[in-house]
């Protein structure tokens, strides 16, 4: 500990970017990865719950009861039934549309984290680059040898370091999440095919008891 201190005061005065952007990082991983743990966005029982409700033809039950589930799948699915109950649109179009809005969230704050992973090597560059003007400066002006050379450079090399430490575990949580989102997108893709059937399996039972019921009472006339 006392040599990363050490190291962060002979840095200069590019280690307090460096210093917010390794903090800001560590708050985003920890974010995101609390918020994309998958019970906290999709619970089979949720859904389950509404292809009952849907088979029973019971779709403004489902909207009532998971407007405000906890559980994300739930609520997009509530909104999209909801689309689809209160406009023209198909429930294909429905609830593909809300769940595109509703899996927004799933990219909050990645953009930072690239952000992060991108300024933070140039910011450890910048810092060298200027270690090594003033090294360089320092050196013309005494005179000195080749220790106090390596010395600076040694010091001027301090921010490249940093940056680097930095921007690497970044773009490893970065390039996690992103893969993580992307197998979650696939898995809502999938009950929103579910869901779609259901939907119109029992709108085709629906038109077909309304037939049925067309035709009995035409034989009875």
């Amino acid at each position: 500990m006392d040599q990363v201190l050490y190291y962060f005061r002979e840095g200069g005065l590019l280690m307090w970017p460096l210093l917010l952007c390794s903090l800001v990082a560590v708050a985003v991983i920890i974010e995101r990865a609390v918020r994309l743990q998958h019970g906290a966005l999709i619970d089979t029982a949720s859904v389950d719950d509404i292809q009952v409700h849907i088979e029973r033809g019971q779709i403004d039950q489902a909207i009532d009861r998971h407007r405000h589930n906890p559980i994300l799948v739930g609520r997009i699915l509530s909104r999209g039934l909801e689309e689809y109950r209160q406009t023209s649109a198909n429930i294909e179009t429905a609830l593909m549309e809300a769940g595109e809005r509703g899996l927004q969230v799933l990219n909050n704050n990645l953009a930072v984290l690239n952000l992060i992973a991108r300024i933070a090597p140039l910011l450890g560059l910048l810092g060298t680059v200027q270690g090594m003007i003033m090294g360089f400066e320092e050196l013309e002006l005494a005179g000195v040898g080749k220790e106090n050379l390596a010395h600076a450079i040694r010091i001027a090399l301090i921010t490249t370091a940093f940056g680097l430490v930095i921007a690497i575990p970044t773009v490893v949580a970065s390039t996690y999440f992103r893969s993580q989102i992307r197998r979650l997108q696939a898995e809502f893709e999938e009950i929103f095919i579910d869901v779609i059937k259901s939907v119109n399996a029992a709108n085709a039972r629906k038109v077909e008891s309304a037939n049925s019921e067309a035709n009995m009472a035409r034989a009875k006339s």
